[in-house]
């Protein structure tokens, strides 16, 4: 019973980090994109148009942020693979 237990702990705690990795950062990402395109659509029905509608500052900061942990999170994965023995053992 108790490597039932323990598989099953297993289990959620990869089934956890699937879905944050999995889900999770194109989800960052998509949220990045959104932040950087509000206020873009300035044209007739909501279509893209040539204007000077810029996003604000605050925005900006969210998206880079966004981005930033993106990119964070797939440089940490690199770092893993390439030196995962000598950081771990």
């Amino acid at each position: 019973m108790e490597i039932l237990v323990e598989s099953l702990k297993a289990l959620w705690q990869v089934t956890l980090v699937g879905l944050l990795l999995g889900a999770g950062l194109p989800a960052l990402f998509a949220l990045g994109m959104r932040s950087l395109s509000t206020g873009r659509l300035d044209g007739p029905d909501g279509q893209h148009a040539p204007t000077s509608a810029t996003t604000s500052p605050l925005a900006r900061l969210v998206g880079y942020l966004c981005f930033g942990l993106v990119v964070a999170a797939a440089l940490f994965g690199i770092v893993v693979i390439v030196f995962g023995k000598q950081l771990f053992g």
